[in-house]
């Protein structure tokens, strides 16, 4: 089973909608579903793919918010250095 047939996967749609509300309701509240799914492609299940919907959904269980915002950040470094300065022209705006 792919990685996508996963994702689409019912029961593991459902597992990721409660793994978030739990994570948005005890830790970070601006989390969403699209970030818990980010982060299972690309660090849980990059090396380690699932070979069950079972395995699957305990990876969703096991997923902490250390994890993804550990995974976030590293995007984030990874995008933001193959930006151009002038991308960032609109955050360094000053108002006048």
């Amino acid at each position: 089973m792919s990685i996508d047939e996963l994702i689409n996967n019912e029961h593991v749609k459902l597992a990721i909608q409660l793994k978030t509300c739990q994570l948005q309701r005890e830790q970070l509240a601006s989390l969403n579903a699209a970030y818990v799914e980010a982060t299972l492609r690309g660090y849980s299940w990059k090396v380690k793919k699932p070979v069950s919907i079972n395995e699957a959904i305990d990876d969703i269980l096991q997923l902490t918010i250390g994890e993804i915002v550990a995974y976030l950040s590293h995007e984030a470094v990874v995008i933001g250095s193959s930006m151009k300065l002038e991308d960032f022209y609109d955050f360094m705006k000053v108002k006048e």
